[in-house]
């Protein structure tokens, strides 16, 4: 199961590598990690699922203007139980970020994207594209990094259904 999810975190990095060596130099290029917690609100696979568990987002984006960017990133929704047994979730995202800038350091977010999504329960595992939205806050610690708080919604797609997962992370962003 972890190789699978290997395969796409180690192309992101490399891609991710790629463009930190081409655009160093390159204003409103950024990177970031959060870890957080997880919430699914909906059954999965017709379970319904209890606790939080600890993922994580990697992501990267491109600011356009002070008010539009465009980010794509992985995460990593952690494991929670079901009666089923465990229940796995992760995947890959590309939205759009719209910045309303309320001081030189504060900025509220705002996202929408689609994601693909993988869930892996002891009764089978599915995958399928989602639409993903959320809201935020970030506070520049200097020019070039910043600490990000943010609500995610994935749709998963999955199992014929469309549950949900609420993501919660704390990270930080990291301009070029």
């Amino acid at each position: 199961m972890y190789a699978r999810k290997l395969k796409p975190v180690l192309a992101t990095l490399l891609v991710a590598g790629s463009l930190v060596g081409m655009g160093a130099h390159a204003e409103g290029l950024y990177a970031g990690g959060s870890l957080g917690s997880q919430s699914y609100p909906d059954t999965l696979n017709g379970n319904p699922t209890s606790g939080s568990a600890v993922g994580a987002k990697l992501y990267g984006g491109y600011q356009l203007t002070p008010n539009f960017a465009v980010e794509a990133g992985l995460t990593e929704l952690g494991a929670v139980n079901n009666a089923a047994g465990q229940v796995d979730s992760y995947g890959t995202y590309v939205d759009a970020v719209g910045i309303l800038p309320l001081s030189p350091q504060w900025n509220l977010l705002g996202r929408v994207g689609v994601a693909h999504m993988a869930v892996n329960t002891p009764s089978g595992d599915d995958s399928g594209n989602g639409l993903k939205v959320g809201l935020g806050a970030e506070y520049a610690l200097t020019k070039t990094v910043a600490i990000r708080g943010e609500w995610e919604r994935y749709q998963l797609n999955a199992f014929g259904d469309k549950p949900n997962a609420d993501q919660f992370t704390l990270g930080l962003k990291v301009g070029f």
